[in-house]
């Protein structure tokens, strides 16, 4: 794969420097908006998980949340999500309490492979769809478009 916009090449192991919205850009080209990388509580990822599931027609995914900082950091890097295809199960640790890490783990699961082009393109159209939600404030019940910044100095 190739970003679109300034043709370099992607490489799907490095997801950390992709950014996936409708297609799968380098993070040179393009930024993800900040309400899907702002820390949101797990009963939020997992109502925009049932909305997603709704929209894109896909069984309900069961989501789990370990917080236990002797699982999640790694030496030279932090875990923000994991998924489990075969029993359809994403965890999320606190750094992945995110909009974009649900996408992520949701494509993971809804492709059942890791990370492969038909991932990427699953990611990017899940990404897309909520982005758009997001900015026309159509998310689930409950959950503003903003994640204010008093929400965030609350969060654990």
């Amino acid at each position: 794969m190739h970003c679109p916009e300034c043709g370099k090449l992607l490489d799907l192991e490095r997801h950390g420097y992709l950014v996936f919205d409708g297609l799968v850009w380098c993070d040179g080209c393009r930024t993800y908006d900040r309400e899907l990388l702002w820390p949101r509580e797990l009963k939020d990822i997992a109502a925009w998980g049932r909305l997603l599931a709704e929209n894109f027609n896909f069984e309900l995914v069961t989501l789990e949340y370990l917080d236990d900082p002797g699982v999640y950091r790694l030496e030279e890097t932090i875990l923000t999500g994991e998924a489990d295809h075969g029993r359809r199960i994403i965890c999320l640790y606190p750094p992945g309490l995110r909009l974009a890490t649900l996408c992520h783990e949701l494509a993971h699961i809804l492709t059942g492979e890791d990370h492969t082009p038909e991932w990427a393109v699953t990611c990017a159209r899940l990404t897309a769809w909520v982005k758009t939600a997001v900015a026309k404030n159509q998310g689930p019940p409950g959950n503003s478009k903003v994640f204010s910044l008093a929400k965030l100095a609350q969060w654990p």
